[in-house]
């Protein structure tokens, strides 16, 4: 459980980003709220404000929601017991609240990156058209499955909007640009009329926004797919989930996500329409501007923390790197053989991504150790001997054994200094 002081801190900076800061960017869109509700978003000339102004809806309904968890989450300091259903209900039903917040922010986050490429009107209106298409050939669709007909008057819009997004194609938009379809190259398919619009999935963006987004951003999403839609199974029913891994604890990480993601659609939303309003919206701009915490933590993700030879401390277990490897989006992975006794007796060796690990010495140091442990008059007699007499084929072995030794005595002496 953070600290109550730091936590309400959070939470208060959380709140005026989403509410004061999303409520003056909103102000200088020029949209009142009655010109939003009367005319839909793809009849302006230029439909970014209106659709920014839905943006910003949903950031600002973020912030009420973090200002009624950080409310009920200082109301008490009382932990769930195993046995407490109650509490750990509460909490629960919490955390569904934070992930059906978080899962619909990233979807804006991540559309948003998106349209960083195509910051032009027309791909935003044709965007909302084909949007527009897809729900109107579902509805007909639903009609006539259900009730057996076709209602014609609905018929003869689509024919009209059929017209309208052709003509963009033709004349205002590059096909191969709609990241919003599953196939960019495609333009309009006789198809559609009957199927409905074939739009990219989640993941297709996602793997998109690696070449465009701001650290920050993907810190704030999640460093892959699994990380930034992850959510997703929180929101659906899941009879397999464990209450085993419970942990009380991971409600108020939730309230720092769905912060952390309200910040950073801010950022994105100054950057599509370049404006920085003074007051809040330059305070956390600059403050965004200044933070190289999160170019820090992407750029872990692709550099090389091992050489083969060295070891690392992997979950818990001291292991040595075997072979590095990096993925096509350029993440360094390691493939680690087991030191001490693995989790698992019959698996001597796995893979780690760069995160996952800790480097603990390197191949040279790990033999200053092992010399070390030969010639310490601190270390048993016996124990010294074991290091000195050892046959070369053991060495390897005995090398890892020593680097383990240290590092846990290390470990032992850092807590007995923690406690004087």
């Amino acid at each position: 459980m953070p600290e109550p002081k730091d936590f309400q801190e959070s939470c208060e900076f959380y709140i005026t980003v989403a509410i004061k800061a999303a409520d003056d960017l909103r102000n200088a869109l020029r949209l009142d709220e009655t010109q939003f509700r009367r005319i839909t978003p793809a009849l302006w000339q230029d439909p970014r404000p209106a659709f920014i102004y839905s943006v910003l809806d949903e950031v600002q309904k973020a912030g009420i929601s973090i200002m009624d968890w950080s409310q009920k989450l200082s109301e008490t300091d009382r932990k769930p017991e195993h046995t407490d259903h109650l509490i750990r209900l509460v909490t629960r039903w919490q955390q569904d609240e934070q992930s059906f917040r978080a899962r619909k922010l990233a979807e804006i986050l991540v559309d948003l990156i998106c349209f960083s490429a195509t910051n032009e009107p027309d791909y935003y209106r044709d965007y909302l058209w084909l949007k527009e298409f897809d729900s109107t050939v579902r509805s007909l669709n639903d009609q006539h499955e259900f009730f057996g007909f076709k209602r014609r008057n609905t018929e003869y819009g689509l024919q009209w909007r059929e017209r309208d997004i052709k003509q963009a194609e033709n004349k205002r938009i590059d096909v191969s640009k709609r990241w919003y379809l599953r196939r960019k190259q495609a333009a309009f398919q006789n198809e559609w009329k009957t199927s409905g619009v074939p739009f990219s999935s989640f993941r297709q963006r996602y793997i998109r926004i690696l070449d465009l987004a701001l650290p920050n951003e993907l810190a704030a999403i999640g460093k892959s797919y699994i990380h930034a839609y992850g959510m997703s199974a929180d929101i659906h029913f899941t009879p397999h989930d464990s209450s085993s891994a419970f942990n009380e604890d991971d409600v108020y990480l939730g309230v720092h996500r769905v912060g952390l993601l309200c910040y950073a659609i801010l950022i994105r939303c100054q950057k599509l329409l370049d404006l920085v309003l003074e007051g809040v919206n330059a305070t956390i701009r600059k403050m965004h501007d200044e933070n190289v915490g999160p170019a820090t933590l992407v750029a872990q993700l692709k550099q090389e923390k091992a050489q083969v030879g060295d070891f690392v401390w992997a979950h818990g277990d001291i292991c040595r790197v075997a072979e590095v490897r990096k993925s096509k989006f350029g993440y360094v992975s390691y493939r680690v053989t087991y030191v001490e006794p693995p989790p698992i007796a019959e698996i001597k060796e796995d893979w780690f991504a760069a995160f996952e690990i800790r480097l603990v010495a390197t191949k040279a140091l790990a033999q200053q150790v092992l010399t070390q442990l030969q010639t310490d008059p601190d270390i048993p007699e016996d124990e010294r001997a074991s290091f000195k007499n050892m046959s070369e084929d053991k060495r390897d072995e005995l090398l890892g054994k020593a680097v383990a030794k240290i590092f846990r005595l290390q470990i032992v002496c850092d807590a007995k200094l923690r406690n004087t």
